[in-house]
């Protein structure tokens, strides 16, 4: 008996499924071919390796270095747009309560590097918002030996606006503190607000903490009136995360990371009392 030959529909039929075997195979083996279901996933996934990569080869200091003994830091001041809002029941603006705090800091850095005078002791104090033409993170105060009395002056001179670069801020004020050459190295972060501009803060901290022991500096973040649980990244990547919701917290805050963490040979000091804006500080 004579074999029938296919008709139009059933030729169409087979067409159609050879058809989408063949678009099966071909994600299968075309370079990140994924399901419609995990491709955005996988992407995402990609897009954080390669921004990471990238972080922890722009903060790898340069082949060779040799780490001398001493300590620094570098303490990286929010001066985005919010810091100039009152703090809630205070008098104070968080600009003024984050002035004082890192005067205060520096005058701490100079009374231990009195005490030390054996070892090179050295702070710096950089701002950092997104303002256009301008880098992420800016020198108020240049990192060498702690002067109060130009501390105090430059402090003095810091403007609140702009976004929160907080990520890039940290890479630049990073790669100023590894440029000290020294072994005790300290980054101390003060925000009030999310990133807004730039790299992921978590992002940057876990290139931090990749680094090796003999490298890898301390990373302290202090949220200063705004919930902590904003940074929680940070932490998860090795941060210490602080809050503080006062300028009196931050203070403190501040100064137990001082007596605490990096002045661990220094003794305790009392902070001194916020005062109401416009009050000359009192004489070092």
């Amino acid at each position: 008996m004579a074999r029938k030959s296919p008709t139009i529909i059933e030729l169409v039929i087979v067409g159609g499924i050879l058809l989408i075997i063949g678009n099966i195979a071909f994600n299968r083996r075309a370079p990140g071919g994924t399901s419609p279901s995990t491709a955005p996933e996988d992407q995402a996934e990609d897009q954080t390796k390669a921004a990471l990569a990238r972080l922890e080869t722009r903060l790898a200091p340069p082949a060779g270095n040799v780490w001398r003994d001493g300590l620094a830091a570098v303490v990286l001041v929010d001066v985005s747009g919010s810091m100039h809002d009152r703090i809630a029941g205070e008098r104070r603006r968080k600009l003024e309560a984050a002035q004082q705090a890192a005067t205060d800091l520096v005058g701490a850095f100079a009374r231990y590097a009195d005490a030390h005078k054996d070892k090179p002791v050295q702070v710096g104090i950089y701002e950092f918002s997104a303002r256009s033409g301008e880098p992420a993170a800016r020198e108020v105060l240049p990192i060498g030996a702690p002067n109060p009395a130009v501390a105090s002056q430059a402090i003095a001179q810091m403007k609140a606006r702009g976004g929160t670069p907080i990520g890039d801020a940290m890479v630049e004020a990073r790669l100023a503190l590894d440029r000290t050459g020294l072994s005790r190295r300290h980054l101390l972060v003060v925000t009030d607000g999310e990133n807004t501009d730039g790299a992921d803060p978590a992002l940057v901290a876990r290139a931090m903490e990749h680094q090796k022991d003999d490298v890898r500096a301390s990373l302290y973040f202090v949220a200063f009136d705004v919930d902590a649980q904003a940074f929680a990244g940070v932490k998860d990547a090795g941060g210490l995360l602080l809050s503080a919701k006062s300028g009196s917290e931050l203070a403190s805050t501040i100064d137990e990371l001082l007596s605490d963490r990096i002045l661990v040979e220094a003794p305790r000091v009392t902070v001194e009392k916020p005062r109401p804006p416009g009050e000359a500080p009192k004489p070092q």
